[in-house]
């Protein structure tokens, strides 16, 4: 395992959160260069997996639930199962981030979605320094 500072959680690549995007194709290459850059720097990248509820887009253990193609968990990386809208309750991501020595985390999802502020805040109240990237969705 190795320490970083700072970590870069995927909020929102799931199959069912880009595909049919209207804007799916950008956003893919849009948060694989963020994960490119953040991997050429040593930043732990996380990829958030959210259980769904039967019959929906999201069912766990369903295609929707599944990572999206352009994405996939690497060596080093840290995939997490959570149930909607908090990253952290619930799962180890505080503890394991805290293990890494992480001290901020960078958290890249839709804008306005509802795990991006739920988790913003549960991860500034356990610790940690919050930024948030900017999502540019063209017009």
């Amino acid at each position: 395992m190795s320490l970083t500072p700072t970590a870069l959680l995927l909020l929102g690549v799931q199959r069912c959160r880009l595909e049919g995007h209207p804007h799916e194709r950008e956003l893919a290459r849009q948060w694989a260069h963020a994960v490119d850059e953040a991997r050429a720097v040593g930043q732990l990248i996380v990829l958030m997996q959210w259980d769904g509820l039967p019959d929906t887009p999201g069912e766990t253990f369903g295609k929707g639930w599944t990572l999206h193609p352009d994405f996939r968990v690497e060596a080093g990386d840290l995939p997490v199962r959570a149930g909607l809208p908090d990253a952290f309750w619930h799962t180890d991501l505080a503890a394991e981030l805290h293990a890494r020595a992480v001290r901020e985390v960078v958290l890249l999802a839709l804008p306005g979605v509802p795990e991006l502020a739920a988790t913003a805040q549960a991860a500034q109240e356990a610790g940690f320094t919050v930024r948030v990237l900017d999502v540019l969705i063209p017009v």
